[in-house]
């Protein structure tokens, strides 16, 4: 089995992938904000590092909702930075491990790289910046680091889904009901994607390496 780093693993997806890694015999690192960790200054003790590294899951993310113009210059870095330049800092950092094992890189983005959403112009710009930063990083690595990604969509039960919720109702004037509506109104099939399906699929690719090499530059949209 790998020995995985999951970055913005203490809740939602992250801590999914987590659970879902855990039992298949994987050796997994929960790097975190909420554990004083930093995307942006990574550092990650010596002994987890000893015995290598297979796999890096660039899960952490930020969301900052806004009208386009009144965007601070504060939020649209933090999101930006966390983001984007996380994903850049956190592989930099992990690299010489990865080329020793010939490793893999997944990173997080989502269907905001392909669809710009009102009063998201941050968030939408950073997963934008993350999609072509993992196809840049798939093109320099190969063919000794398999880099690719997955964008979900909107998924249930998340602090992330509840804080985009609350800010969308006050930033529109809606109720709560009419958020709902509108949010299953997008959906193909007129519910969230459960972190967990999404989950279930990357611990699936990441049983064995053949189950994803061919992916090399891919993003993965999950979601309707």
């Amino acid at each position: 089995m790998s020995r995985i780093v999951v970055t913005g693993a203490a809740s939602g997806l992250g801590r999914c992938i987590l659970q879902h890694l855990l039992p298949a015999g994987h050796v997994v690192l929960s790097y975190d904000i909420a554990n004083g960790d930093d995307v942006l200054q990574p550092h990650i003790n010596d002994m987890f590092m000893h015995g290598g590294v297979d796999v890096l899951i660039n899960c952490a993310g930020v969301v900052r909702l806004n009208w386009l113009e009144n965007i601070a210059s504060d939020e649209w870095d933090r999101v930006m930075d966390t983001n984007c330049k996380g994903i850049l800092r956190m592989s930099q950092y992990l690299l010489p491990k990865l080329r020793e094992s010939e490793g893999t890189i997944l990173n997080i983005v989502s269907s905001a790289a392909h669809l710009p959403m009102r009063t998201s112009a941050a968030y939408c710009a950073s997963k934008a910046a993350a999609l072509m930063l993992t196809k840049q990083m798939a093109r320099e690595l190969a063919p000794d680091i398999t880099v690719f990604s997955i964008s979900p969509n909107r998924m249930s039960g998340t602090r992330m889904s509840e804080s985009v919720d609350k800010k969308t109702a006050y930033l529109r004037d809606w109720t709560p009901e009419q958020v709902r509506e509108r949010q299953l109104a997008a959906s193909l099939i007129g519910e969230e994607t459960p972190p967990d399906a999404v989950a279930g699929l990357i611990a699936y690719l990441l049983l064995r390496k053949e189950h994803h090499k061919y992916l090399t530059g891919c993003d993965i949209p999950y979601g309707v």
